[in-house]
């Protein structure tokens, strides 16, 4: 997961779409595969990764794990679902960190069980979590992740009582 964290960093940051990245492992737990994703309407981390890991291939080597930071989509946009595409790659075990809060994309790790997938959701959540927080923000809660500072003087004032500007800010 740490490696599909900091892959999920290259991604660019949007409000549209999370930062998600994915590793693919093969049965002896050896990277054969691993991506991100670069922005709306390219494949997905889930899928770059698979596309790395079968080098040509129509199915993954058996026992293959993937590891994603976000549970895999459950819905066809711009691109198909990364569920689907999990399942017909042959994946054995899907391992990913944080749940997708999405109305239309969310219940992916369903979708993986129903087809005999194992499924482990929550690894190292809380750091996916933070590390995306301005996405799930917005995403849960329908509205932007907004960071506010905030710089007064002792006596709680922005400027001193003559009305003459003060440095009261390192930043």
């Amino acid at each position: 997961m740490t490696r599909a964290l900091e892959l999920a960093l290259n991604g660019p940051v949007t409000g549209v779409n999370p930062q998600v990245g994915a590793v693919i492992l093969n049965a002896e737990g050896e990277l054969i595969g691993e991506g991100y994703h670069k922005g709306s309407g390219t494949d997905h981390a889930e899928v770059v990764a698979m596309k790395a890991a079968l080098n040509g291939a129509s199915k993954l080597p058996q026992g293959s794990t993937a590891i994603v930071t976000l549970e895999p989509c459950n819905h066809t946009g711009k691109t198909g679902p990364c569920a689907k595409a999990l399942i017909e790659a042959g994946v054995s075990k899907v391992v990913f960190a944080s749940l997708d809060p999405g109305d239309e994309s969310s219940g992916g790790a369903e979708t993986l069980r129903s087809a005999g997938i194992e499924v482990v959701a929550g690894f190292h959540a809380g750091k996916a979590d933070r590390q995306a927080r301005v996405w799930l923000t917005a995403a849960k809660h329908k509205r932007p992740f907004v960071t506010l500072k905030w710089a007064s003087s002792i006596d709680g004032r922005a400027a001193a009582q003559d009305g003459s500007s003060k440095w009261i800010s390192g930043e």
